[in-house]
């Protein structure tokens, strides 16, 4: 039972109720017996501390998620959450489609509900370079590097996504790959996927091995669902390719599923590595090789940054976070 409910059964406007529940005047005795009626029917009781905290404004910081079913992104939200509990914020979350434009959301979130700060756990800055000069609270965009961005209230945390995709590259060189395809997503749009797919070209090239990318690329969303499909096309159109990085162990698991349909063994036929470093991708069949990001340290340092940058209003501070390259069960020395 909420005011607007009263207002309605009780035929009265929603200003005149509040009058009526606050005892203020210009109330004839007649309206205030006919919502109090209701009042009395329902056992309403006005919320005054949920009106004593609208009338000083809330505390709120907005976490935006870009990918419905990227499980490192949840996991990092879950850990923002969990570090926030003792602090004098509330969170908003709103959950993105990983083609969506964060920033659109973000300015109209400032504008409507005026939020203290605000995480990108997920985005890419350099696409929405005219929309975001309008955003004017302390912002951190974690798992992205923004440091080639010259806004003063723009801040993130990241992983070495050059160096630790030039590592797989190295890797799958030195068990004897050179017919490599790649999965990553889609590389106007996705900054993440630009930087892992430069660092593994990279990797290539300094190998004396170059990259052809239509034929070794396949484009796919961060889920299991777009990695299948994304190994599909590459064993189609790639003969003769023998590994296959994906920037995500969600895009690898859901690859290595595909590759098994479709009657090829994992890592006899087909190497496969991956990139977040998920617990779930150490208890799969084969364990697979992929680079661990930091989860914990990405969270706690985004959230910490952001907090300091509200409330001593620091500038734009730019963290890299080390990775780790784990080596599993998933990639073959041919």
């Amino acid at each position: 039972m909420t005011i607007k409910d009263i207002a309605k059964e009780s035929g009265c406007a929603v200003g005149t109720v509040s009058r009526v529940l606050n005892n203020q005047e210009y109330v004839s005795e007649k309206t205030r017996a006919k919502v109090m009626e209701v009042v009395n029917k329902y056992n309403f009781v006005l919320n005054t501390n949920a009106k004593a905290l609208k009338a000083r404004g809330t505390k709120t910081i907005l976490i935006l998620v870009k990918g419905t079913s990227n499980i490192l992104l949840n996991s990092l939200l879950e850990t923002v959450q969990k570090n926030m509990e003792n602090l004098p914020y509330t969170s908003k979350v709103i959950v993105l489609d990983e083609y969506d434009n964060e920033t659109v959301e973000a300015e109209k979130e400032l504008r409507e509900n005026k939020p203290m700060g605000i995480i990108f756990l997920g985005g890419n800055p350099e696409r929405n370079r005219e929309v975001f000069p309008r955003i004017k609270c302390p912002c951190v965009l974690i798992t992205t590097k923004a440091d080639t961005e010259e806004y003063e209230n723009l801040s993130s945390v990241s992983t070495d996504s050059l160096e630790a995709s030039a590592m797989v590259a190295r890797h799958l060189v030195e068990k004897g790959h050179r017919n490599i395809g790649v999965i990553g997503g889609d590389l106007v749009s996705s900054a993440t996927s630009r930087r892992r797919f430069a660092g593994f070209t990279q990797g290539l090239e300094a190998c004396g091995i170059s990259f052809d990318k239509e034929k070794a690329y396949a484009t796919s969303k961060y889920s299991l669902e777009g990695g299948a499909k994304a190994a599909e096309e590459l064993l189609e159109k790639y003969e003769g390719m023998t590994a296959i990085f994906a920037m995500s162990d969600m895009q690898a698991m859901g690859a290595c599923r595909k590759i098994r349909d479709m009657g090829y063994r994992i890592p006899e036929d087909i190497s496969v590595v991956g990139f977040d470093g998920l617990p779930i991708t150490q208890f799969y069949c084969p364990k697979i090789t992929t680079v661990r990001q930091n989860e914990e340290e990405l969270a706690v340092q985004g959230l910490r940054i952001l907090v300091d940058a509200i409330e001593n209003k620091t500038g734009a501070i730019h963290k890299n976070i080390p990775f780790e390259f784990i080596e599993g069960e998933s990639v073959k020395k041919i």
